[in-house]
Protein backbone atom coordinates (compact mmCIF):
# COMPACT_ATOMS: atom_id res chain seq x y z
CA UNK A 1 0.00 0.00 0.00
CA UNK A 2 2.97 2.33 0.43
CA UNK A 3 3.24 4.71 -2.52
CA UNK A 4 6.43 6.09 -3.99
CA UNK A 5 7.78 9.42 -2.81
CA UNK A 6 6.95 11.14 -6.07
CA UNK A 7 3.40 9.79 -6.28
CA UNK A 8 0.79 12.53 -6.36
CA UNK A 9 -1.68 12.82 -3.52
CA UNK A 10 -4.58 12.83 -5.97
CA UNK A 11 -3.32 10.06 -8.25
CA UNK A 12 -5.91 7.23 -8.29
CA UNK A 13 -4.65 4.01 -6.75
CA UNK A 14 -6.18 0.69 -5.80
CA UNK A 15 -6.62 2.02 -2.27
CA UNK A 16 -8.41 5.13 -3.53
CA UNK A 17 -10.71 3.09 -5.74
CA UNK A 18 -11.40 0.70 -2.86
CA UNK A 19 -12.37 3.52 -0.48
CA UNK A 20 -14.40 5.21 -3.22
CA UNK A 21 -16.44 2.07 -3.86
CA UNK A 22 -16.86 1.39 -0.14
CA UNK A 23 -18.65 4.75 0.09
CA UNK A 24 -20.46 4.78 -3.25
CA UNK A 25 -22.64 1.75 -2.45
CA UNK A 26 -24.09 3.09 0.84
CA UNK A 27 -24.43 6.52 -0.77
CA UNK A 28 -26.61 5.17 -3.59
CA UNK A 29 -28.71 3.07 -1.21
CA UNK A 30 -29.27 5.99 1.18
CA UNK A 31 -30.14 8.30 -1.73
CA UNK A 32 -32.70 5.86 -3.12
CA UNK A 33 -34.31 5.25 0.29
CA UNK A 34 -34.51 8.93 1.30
CA UNK A 35 -35.67 9.97 -2.16
CA UNK A 36 -38.40 7.33 -2.05
CA UNK A 37 -39.62 8.57 1.34
CA UNK A 38 -39.75 12.22 0.26
CA UNK A 39 -41.24 11.24 -3.11
CA UNK A 40 -44.12 9.50 -1.31
CA UNK A 41 -44.92 12.66 0.67
CA UNK A 42 -44.97 14.69 -2.53
CA UNK A 43 -46.99 12.02 -4.32
CA UNK A 44 -49.70 12.18 -1.67
CA UNK A 45 -50.04 15.93 -2.25
CA UNK A 46 -50.37 15.30 -5.99
CA UNK A 47 -53.20 12.81 -5.54
CA UNK A 48 -55.79 15.58 -5.65
CA UNK A 49 -54.75 16.23 -9.26
CA UNK A 50 -55.28 12.55 -10.07
CA UNK A 51 -58.61 12.32 -8.25
CA UNK A 52 -60.33 15.69 -8.50
CA UNK A 53 -59.06 16.67 -11.95
CA UNK A 54 -59.58 13.29 -13.58
CA UNK A 55 -55.98 12.83 -14.70
CA UNK A 56 -54.38 9.55 -15.69
CA UNK A 57 -51.81 7.62 -13.68
CA UNK A 58 -49.18 8.49 -16.28
CA UNK A 59 -49.79 12.21 -15.70
CA UNK A 60 -49.46 11.64 -11.95
CA UNK A 61 -46.02 10.05 -12.34
CA UNK A 62 -44.93 12.74 -14.78
CA UNK A 63 -45.83 15.48 -12.31
CA UNK A 64 -44.03 13.84 -9.40
CA UNK A 65 -40.97 13.20 -11.60
CA UNK A 66 -40.73 16.92 -12.38
CA UNK A 67 -40.25 17.63 -8.66
CA UNK A 68 -37.61 14.90 -8.27
CA UNK A 69 -34.49 17.03 -9.03
CA UNK A 70 -35.35 19.49 -6.26
CA UNK A 71 -35.79 16.53 -3.91
CA UNK A 72 -32.38 15.12 -4.86
CA UNK A 73 -30.77 18.47 -4.03
CA UNK A 74 -31.86 17.98 -0.41
CA UNK A 75 -31.29 14.24 -0.24
CA UNK A 76 -27.85 13.83 -1.80
CA UNK A 77 -25.74 15.81 0.73
CA UNK A 78 -27.44 14.03 3.63
CA UNK A 79 -27.03 10.63 1.96
CA UNK A 80 -23.37 11.31 1.28
CA UNK A 81 -22.77 12.37 4.87
CA UNK A 82 -24.44 9.21 6.24
CA UNK A 83 -22.61 7.00 3.73
CA UNK A 84 -19.20 8.40 4.68
CA UNK A 85 -19.90 7.98 8.39
CA UNK A 86 -21.04 4.40 7.79
CA UNK A 87 -18.14 3.44 5.52
CA UNK A 88 -15.43 5.10 7.61
CA UNK A 89 -16.78 3.71 10.87
CA UNK A 90 -16.85 0.22 9.35
CA UNK A 91 -13.25 0.59 8.14
CA UNK A 92 -12.14 1.71 11.60
CA UNK A 93 -14.02 -1.04 13.44
CA UNK A 94 -12.61 -3.67 11.08
CA UNK A 95 -9.09 -2.26 11.76
CA UNK A 96 -8.57 -1.52 8.07
CA UNK A 97 -7.73 2.10 8.83
CA UNK A 98 -5.09 0.97 11.36
CA UNK A 99 -3.48 -1.18 8.69
CA UNK A 100 -3.50 1.73 6.25
CA UNK A 101 -1.88 4.05 8.77
CA UNK A 102 0.73 1.37 9.57
CA UNK A 103 1.51 1.14 5.85
CA UNK A 104 2.31 4.84 5.79
CA UNK A 105 -0.93 6.21 4.38
CA UNK A 106 -1.56 9.70 5.75
CA UNK A 107 -4.91 11.03 6.88
CA UNK A 108 -5.11 13.40 3.95
CA UNK A 109 -4.33 10.59 1.53
CA UNK A 110 -7.08 8.54 3.12
CA UNK A 111 -9.51 11.47 2.86
CA UNK A 112 -8.96 12.08 -0.87
CA UNK A 113 -11.38 9.37 -2.20
CA UNK A 114 -14.16 10.64 0.08
CA UNK A 115 -13.52 14.24 -0.94
CA UNK A 116 -13.48 13.20 -4.61
CA UNK A 117 -16.95 11.68 -4.23
CA UNK A 118 -18.16 14.82 -2.46
CA UNK A 119 -16.82 17.03 -5.29
CA UNK A 120 -18.60 14.85 -7.85
CA UNK A 121 -21.80 15.13 -5.81
CA UNK A 122 -21.33 18.90 -5.54
CA UNK A 123 -21.09 19.22 -9.32
CA UNK A 124 -24.29 17.20 -9.75
CA UNK A 125 -26.10 19.34 -7.17
CA UNK A 126 -24.88 22.53 -8.85
CA UNK A 127 -26.28 21.35 -12.17
CA UNK A 128 -29.56 20.54 -10.44
CA UNK A 129 -29.81 23.81 -8.51
CA UNK A 130 -28.86 26.10 -11.41
CA UNK A 131 -30.48 24.38 -14.39
CA UNK A 132 -32.44 21.16 -13.90
CA UNK A 133 -34.49 21.69 -10.71
CA UNK A 134 -35.82 25.17 -11.65
CA UNK A 135 -36.78 23.91 -15.10
CA UNK A 136 -38.62 20.95 -13.56
CA UNK A 137 -40.48 23.11 -11.03
CA UNK A 138 -41.34 25.60 -13.77
CA UNK A 139 -42.80 22.85 -15.95
CA UNK A 140 -44.63 21.44 -12.93
CA UNK A 141 -46.23 24.81 -12.18
CA UNK A 142 -47.23 25.19 -15.85
CA UNK A 143 -48.74 21.70 -16.02
CA UNK A 144 -50.70 22.14 -12.79
CA UNK A 145 -51.99 25.51 -13.97
CA UNK A 146 -53.17 24.00 -17.24
CA UNK A 147 -54.79 21.02 -15.53
CA UNK A 148 -56.65 23.13 -12.98
CA UNK A 149 -57.75 25.50 -15.74
CA UNK A 150 -59.08 22.66 -17.89
CA UNK A 151 -62.83 22.99 -17.44
CA UNK A 152 -63.52 20.17 -19.89
CA UNK A 153 -61.50 17.68 -17.85
CA UNK A 154 -63.10 18.81 -14.61
CA UNK A 155 -66.63 18.56 -16.00
CA UNK A 156 -66.44 15.59 -18.33
CA UNK A 157 -65.02 12.40 -16.84
CA UNK A 158 -65.77 9.09 -18.39
CA UNK A 159 -68.17 6.85 -16.45
CA UNK A 160 -68.67 9.20 -13.49
CA UNK A 161 -71.29 11.66 -12.28
CA UNK A 162 -69.53 15.02 -11.91
CA UNK A 163 -70.74 18.12 -10.09
CA UNK A 164 -68.72 21.06 -11.46
CA UNK A 165 -71.17 23.55 -9.92
CA UNK A 166 -73.87 23.54 -7.28
CA UNK A 167 -76.98 21.93 -8.78
CA UNK A 168 -75.27 20.81 -12.00
CA UNK A 169 -74.59 17.13 -12.76
CA UNK A 170 -72.73 15.86 -15.84
CA UNK A 171 -72.37 12.23 -16.90
CA UNK A 172 -70.55 10.81 -19.94
CA UNK A 173 -70.60 7.09 -20.61
CA UNK A 174 -67.58 7.05 -22.92
CA UNK A 175 -64.92 9.42 -24.22
CA UNK A 176 -62.77 8.37 -27.15
CA UNK A 177 -59.20 9.36 -28.00
CA UNK A 178 -60.40 12.09 -30.38
CA UNK A 179 -62.23 13.93 -27.59
CA UNK A 180 -65.75 12.96 -28.70
CA UNK A 181 -68.15 11.84 -25.98
CA UNK A 182 -70.98 9.29 -26.08
CA UNK A 183 -73.94 8.67 -23.79
CA UNK A 184 -74.34 12.19 -22.40
CA UNK A 185 -76.54 13.33 -19.52
CA UNK A 186 -76.54 16.90 -18.17
CA UNK A 187 -78.93 17.78 -15.35
CA UNK A 188 -79.21 21.50 -14.54
CA UNK A 189 -81.01 21.85 -11.23
CA UNK A 190 -79.71 25.25 -10.26
CA UNK A 191 -83.23 26.60 -10.63
CA UNK A 192 -85.28 24.29 -8.38
CA UNK A 193 -88.54 25.54 -9.90
CA UNK A 194 -87.55 24.49 -13.41
CA UNK A 195 -84.90 21.74 -13.57
CA UNK A 196 -83.65 20.85 -17.04
CA UNK A 197 -82.20 17.54 -18.19
CA UNK A 198 -80.21 17.19 -21.42
CA UNK A 199 -79.63 13.76 -22.95
CA UNK A 200 -77.67 13.07 -26.15
CA UNK A 201 -76.10 10.22 -28.04
CA UNK A 202 -72.81 12.03 -28.68
CA UNK A 203 -71.09 15.36 -28.32
CA UNK A 204 -67.83 17.26 -28.54
CA UNK A 205 -66.13 20.29 -27.03
CA UNK A 206 -65.43 23.35 -29.17
CA UNK A 207 -63.46 26.46 -28.21
CA UNK A 208 -64.51 29.77 -29.73
CA UNK A 209 -62.27 32.56 -28.51
CA UNK A 210 -62.74 32.70 -24.74
CA UNK A 211 -65.86 30.55 -24.87
CA UNK A 212 -66.04 26.81 -24.33
CA UNK A 213 -69.05 25.14 -25.98
CA UNK A 214 -70.39 21.60 -25.49
CA UNK A 215 -72.11 20.61 -28.74
CA UNK A 216 -74.53 17.67 -28.34
CA UNK A 217 -76.08 15.61 -31.15
CA UNK A 218 -79.28 13.52 -31.40
CA UNK A 219 -80.79 14.11 -28.01
CA UNK A 220 -83.60 15.63 -26.00
CA UNK A 221 -84.28 18.40 -23.48
CA UNK A 222 -86.66 17.67 -20.62
CA UNK A 223 -88.14 20.49 -18.54
CA UNK A 224 -90.32 20.16 -15.46
CA UNK A 225 -92.02 23.17 -13.85
CA UNK A 226 -92.65 23.33 -10.09
CA UNK A 227 -95.15 25.85 -8.77
CA UNK A 228 -95.53 25.70 -5.03
CA UNK A 229 -96.26 22.10 -4.03
CA UNK A 230 -97.53 21.10 -7.47
CA UNK A 231 -95.53 19.76 -10.38
CA UNK A 232 -96.46 20.67 -13.92
CA UNK A 233 -96.24 18.36 -16.91
CA UNK A 234 -92.81 17.52 -18.32
CA UNK A 235 -91.89 19.13 -21.60
CA UNK A 236 -89.65 17.16 -23.95
CA UNK A 237 -87.91 18.74 -26.91
CA UNK A 238 -85.90 16.61 -29.34
CA UNK A 239 -82.94 18.04 -31.21
CA UNK A 240 -80.41 17.02 -33.81
CA UNK A 241 -77.85 19.50 -32.52
CA UNK A 242 -77.74 21.59 -29.37
CA UNK A 243 -74.99 23.84 -28.05
CA UNK A 244 -74.48 24.15 -24.30
CA UNK A 245 -72.27 27.04 -23.12
CA UNK A 246 -69.72 25.93 -20.52
CA UNK A 247 -68.05 29.34 -20.28
CA UNK A 248 -70.37 30.30 -17.43
CA UNK A 249 -68.58 27.74 -15.24
CA UNK A 250 -65.10 28.96 -16.06
CA UNK A 251 -63.61 30.77 -13.08
CA UNK A 252 -61.65 33.94 -13.66
CA UNK A 253 -58.09 32.78 -12.99
CA UNK A 254 -54.99 34.90 -12.42
CA UNK A 255 -52.23 34.90 -14.99
CA UNK A 256 -49.54 32.28 -14.61
CA UNK A 257 -46.49 33.61 -12.75
CA UNK A 258 -43.37 31.87 -11.48
CA UNK A 259 -41.86 32.15 -8.01
CA UNK A 260 -38.15 32.35 -7.22
CA UNK A 261 -37.61 28.58 -7.11
CA UNK A 262 -39.15 28.17 -10.56
CA UNK A 263 -37.05 30.81 -12.31
CA UNK A 264 -33.90 30.16 -14.29
CA UNK A 265 -30.58 31.46 -13.00
CA UNK A 266 -30.54 34.16 -15.68
CA UNK A 267 -33.99 35.38 -14.65
CA UNK A 268 -32.81 35.68 -11.05
CA UNK A 269 -29.78 37.86 -11.76
CA UNK A 270 -31.18 39.71 -14.77
CA UNK A 271 -34.99 39.74 -14.80
CA UNK A 272 -37.01 41.36 -17.55
CA UNK A 273 -37.81 45.05 -17.05
CA UNK A 274 -41.56 44.38 -17.30
CA UNK A 275 -41.49 41.53 -14.77
CA UNK A 276 -43.63 42.90 -11.93
CA UNK A 277 -42.93 39.96 -9.61
CA UNK A 278 -39.17 40.40 -10.01
CA UNK A 279 -39.36 44.14 -9.35
CA UNK A 280 -41.36 43.56 -6.17
CA UNK A 281 -39.13 40.70 -4.93
CA UNK A 282 -35.68 41.79 -6.07
CA UNK A 283 -34.00 40.82 -2.78
CA UNK A 284 -35.50 37.34 -2.87
CA UNK A 285 -34.25 36.76 -6.40
CA UNK A 286 -30.68 37.81 -5.57
CA UNK A 287 -30.64 35.70 -2.40
CA UNK A 288 -32.01 32.72 -4.33
CA UNK A 289 -29.30 33.04 -6.99
CA UNK A 290 -26.57 32.96 -4.34
CA UNK A 291 -28.23 30.11 -2.46
CA UNK A 292 -28.18 27.97 -5.61
CA UNK A 293 -24.41 28.42 -5.81
CA UNK A 294 -23.93 27.76 -2.08
CA UNK A 295 -25.89 24.50 -2.38
CA UNK A 296 -22.89 23.06 -4.20
CA UNK A 297 -20.60 23.73 -1.23
CA UNK A 298 -22.47 21.66 1.34
CA UNK A 299 -21.62 18.15 0.07
CA UNK A 300 -17.92 18.95 0.57
CA UNK A 301 -18.64 20.67 3.90
CA UNK A 302 -20.59 17.73 5.33
CA UNK A 303 -17.99 15.29 4.03
CA UNK A 304 -15.17 17.13 5.80
CA UNK A 305 -17.22 17.20 9.02
CA UNK A 306 -17.57 13.41 8.86
CA UNK A 307 -13.87 12.93 8.14
CA UNK A 308 -12.82 15.34 10.91
CA UNK A 309 -14.96 13.41 13.38
CA UNK A 310 -13.59 9.92 12.66
CA UNK A 311 -10.14 10.10 11.03
CA UNK A 312 -8.33 11.65 14.05
CA UNK A 313 -10.16 9.31 16.44
CA UNK A 314 -7.91 7.30 18.80
CA UNK A 315 -8.54 3.60 19.26
CA UNK A 316 -11.52 2.91 21.49
CA UNK A 317 -12.93 -0.41 22.66
CA UNK A 318 -16.26 1.25 23.36
CA UNK A 319 -16.79 2.26 19.76
CA UNK A 320 -17.30 5.68 18.27
CA UNK A 321 -20.93 6.43 19.02
CA UNK A 322 -20.06 9.75 20.66
CA UNK A 323 -18.06 10.92 17.64
CA UNK A 324 -20.83 9.85 15.27
CA UNK A 325 -23.34 11.79 17.37
CA UNK A 326 -21.09 14.85 17.48
CA UNK A 327 -20.63 14.71 13.70
CA UNK A 328 -24.39 14.43 13.16
CA UNK A 329 -25.05 17.33 15.54
CA UNK A 330 -22.37 19.48 13.88
CA UNK A 331 -23.74 18.75 10.39
CA UNK A 332 -27.29 19.49 11.50
CA UNK A 333 -26.22 22.74 13.17
CA UNK A 334 -24.28 23.90 10.10
CA UNK A 335 -27.18 23.10 7.80
CA UNK A 336 -29.74 24.87 10.00
CA UNK A 337 -27.47 27.90 10.23
CA UNK A 338 -27.15 27.84 6.45
CA UNK A 339 -30.91 27.87 6.00
CA UNK A 340 -31.29 30.63 8.59
CA UNK A 341 -28.68 32.80 6.87
CA UNK A 342 -30.32 32.22 3.48
CA UNK A 343 -33.72 33.25 4.83
CA UNK A 344 -32.23 36.34 6.48
CA UNK A 345 -30.51 37.29 3.21
CA UNK A 346 -33.89 37.70 1.52
CA UNK A 347 -34.50 40.65 3.84
CA UNK A 348 -30.98 42.09 3.98
CA UNK A 349 -28.60 41.52 1.07
CA UNK A 350 -25.61 42.44 3.26
CA UNK A 351 -25.93 38.99 4.87
CA UNK A 352 -25.20 37.20 1.58
CA UNK A 353 -21.40 36.95 2.21
CA UNK A 354 -22.16 34.91 5.34
CA UNK A 355 -23.74 32.27 3.09
CA UNK A 356 -20.26 31.59 1.71
CA UNK A 357 -18.31 32.26 4.92
CA UNK A 358 -20.11 29.58 6.93
CA UNK A 359 -19.21 26.53 4.77
CA UNK A 360 -15.73 27.97 4.11
CA UNK A 361 -14.94 28.31 7.83
CA UNK A 362 -16.33 24.83 8.59
CA UNK A 363 -14.26 23.32 5.78
CA UNK A 364 -11.11 25.08 7.02
CA UNK A 365 -11.61 23.88 10.61
CA UNK A 366 -12.37 20.34 9.44
CA UNK A 367 -9.26 20.20 7.23
CA UNK A 368 -7.18 21.46 10.15
CA UNK A 369 -8.55 18.71 12.39
CA UNK A 370 -7.91 16.08 9.72
CA UNK A 371 -4.36 17.38 9.43
CA UNK A 372 -3.81 16.95 13.16
CA UNK A 373 -4.62 20.37 14.63
CA UNK A 374 -6.06 20.22 18.14
CA UNK A 375 -8.74 22.55 19.41
CA UNK A 376 -8.58 21.59 23.07
CA UNK A 377 -11.17 24.09 24.30
CA UNK A 378 -13.74 22.91 21.75
CA UNK A 379 -12.89 19.27 22.37
CA UNK A 380 -13.24 19.73 26.14
CA UNK A 381 -16.64 21.41 25.80
CA UNK A 382 -17.98 18.78 23.39
CA UNK A 383 -16.73 15.91 25.55
CA UNK A 384 -18.36 17.40 28.63
CA UNK A 385 -21.69 17.58 26.79
CA UNK A 386 -21.60 14.09 25.30
CA UNK A 387 -19.51 12.08 27.77
CA UNK A 388 -22.26 11.08 30.14
CA UNK A 389 -24.85 10.34 27.47
CA UNK A 390 -22.72 8.34 25.04
CA UNK A 391 -20.12 6.92 27.37
CA UNK A 392 -17.14 8.87 25.94
CA UNK A 393 -14.00 7.42 24.42
CA UNK A 394 -10.85 6.25 26.12
CA UNK A 395 -7.60 5.70 24.37
CA UNK A 396 -6.05 2.30 24.72
CA UNK A 397 -3.12 2.24 27.15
Amino acid sequence: MRGSAGESLFMPTRLSRYLFMQTLGPFLVASIVLTGIIWLTQALRMLDVLITQGQTLLTFFQLTALALPSTLMVVMPVSLFCAILYALNKLIVDSEVVVMFSAGVSRMRLAVPFISLSVLTALIILSFSIYIAPAGLRELRTRLFEIRSDVATAMIREGAFNNPAQGLTVYVRERDSGGSTHGILVHDGRNPNEPITYMAESGSLIEQGNRLLFVMYNGSIQRVSHEGNSTGPATILFFDKYTYDLSQYMDSRPALSFETRERSFGELINPAPDDTYAQANRKKLIAEANERIVEGLYPVTLTLIALAALLPAPFSRRGYASRLAIAALAALTVRILGFAISNAATQDLRIIPLMYVLPAVVCALSLAMIGGARFDAIRFLVRRIFFRRFGGERSAP
